[in-house]
């Protein structure tokens, strides 16, 4: 069994302040189990101030998580704002791993996780997992390496984000330092009661005119029932200087004719030959469509599915798109408030996220681990 602690802080320029303050509202002095690991989402500028490595180090266990540009924990949420869960238990273990994403990322993700799984007593029932936010590798070719050299263990997290235009701030974080190129894994051990829900695009705002991928390198689309991607995406109403904004807020709908849901992918920017650099792998033979979100369709969706998830005892870990928090506008703390509401005084995190990791299940109610766009996924442990 899993319990949680919770901080957060606004003190981004003081260190010893922003210390005293998160330990004040841990209080972890009897209120530890025997392992514990604290999970954190952050302003990038907490990095940057030795914040972030202050209160990790002030904390007697591992520490991990990303940066963002938006979080939130029972009730307070921010911009400028550190959040800290801290998983502990009696019977449940925690393990870190720090992954390098270079160009052999594959194979030492296959050393590592080898080298890993050989050591510990038994597989773990999850791996908490905190992508890097790198252009030319996406979050599915992480999740893949990772799914194959674990046998399938489900994970589930975030890709890093930030506030900036070209996301360059964007970091990984294991046990208080910022990584760029590093992938982040938590895994749980033991007797642990997870669960996985996800809130996409509203199904009936895609649009049906589906077409097949005839074209792509990893997540780059290049071609469209064998046409330049560019000019099939202008055709279907999309115009060249929206996707060279690259702001992510472009759902292309990606059916894997595989029996698991399609899930949505965000356009990110254009190569300088008009291909569509995307959120996730763009596989041959897969159908694509264009989806529609609005400020409605986030609020509603969030709230019909974490009604039904949250069983009101549980910690809950909430990772949700950038992208909703740019539909939101003005109203952009709209999505955290409706998490809280609906959580009231359960503890949570939520985050913004640069991409989504969480498992869903196929037609055979087995899971899969995929990497999403556009959605806020859930995570229940207990």
């Amino acid at each position: 069994m899993i319990k949680s602690l919770t901080a957060y802080t606004r003190e981004v320029d003081d260190p010893k302040m922003a210390v005293a303050e998160v330990l004040d509202m841990l209080q972890l002095e009897g209120n530890l189990g025997k392992h514990s690991l604290g999970v954190i989402s952050c302003f990038s500028d907490f990095d940057d101030s030795g914040v972030l490595k202050a209160i990790c180090e002030a904390l007697p266990f591992d520490c991990i998580g990303t940066t963002t540009c938006f979080c939130s924990a029972n009730g307070a949420m921010d911009q400028v704002m550190l959040t800290i869960t801290v998983l502990t238990s009696d019977e449940c273990e925690f393990h870190t791993l720090l992954l390098p994403i270079d160009d052999n990322f594959q194979e030492t993700i296959n050393t590592s996780l080898e080298d890993f799984l050989s050591k510990v007593s038994q597989p773990p029932a999850i791996f908490l997992s905190y992508f890097p936010l790198i252009t030319e590798i996406s979050g599915d070719m992480i999740l893949s390496a990772i799914d194959s050299a674990s046998g399938g263990i489900p994970l589930f997290g975030t890709t890093a984000t930030d506030h900036t235009l070209g996301y360059v701030a964007a970091k990984t974080i294991h046990n208080g330092i910022g990584y760029r190129e590093a992938a982040v894994l938590g895994a749980i051990t033991g007797a642990v009661q997870v669960s996985f829900d996800i809130a996409s695009l509203d199904d009936s705002k895609t649009r049906r005119q589906k077409a097949v991928i005839t074209a792509s390198e990893g997540n780059i689309l290049i071609g469209v029932n064998g046409k330049p991607a560019l000019e099939y995406l202008e055709e279907i109403g999309l115009k060249k200087d929206d996707l060279a904004l690259g702001l992510g807020v472009i759902p292309l709908v990606i059916d894997y004719q595989d029996g698991t849901l399609p899930v949505a992918r965000a356009a990110f920017s254009l190569t300088p030959e008009g291909h569509v650099i995307s959120g996730g792998v763009m596989p041959l033979g897969a159908t694509i469509g264009l989806g529609y979100i609005s400020s409605e369709d986030v609020l509603s969706t969030t709230e019909s599915t974490l009604q039904k998830f949250n069983d009101g005892n549980s910690t809950m870990l909430c990772y949700s798109c950038m992208a909703r928090y740019f539909v939101l506008g003005m109203d952009n703390t709209a999505e955290a408030e409706k998490v809280y509401q609906i959580m009231g005084d359960t503890p949570y995190l939520f985050s913004s996220s640069g991409g989504e990791i969480c498992p869903l299940p196929d037609a055979s109610n087995s899971l899969h681990n995929i990497y999403h766009n556009f959605t806020i996924v859930f995570c229940r442990l207990g």
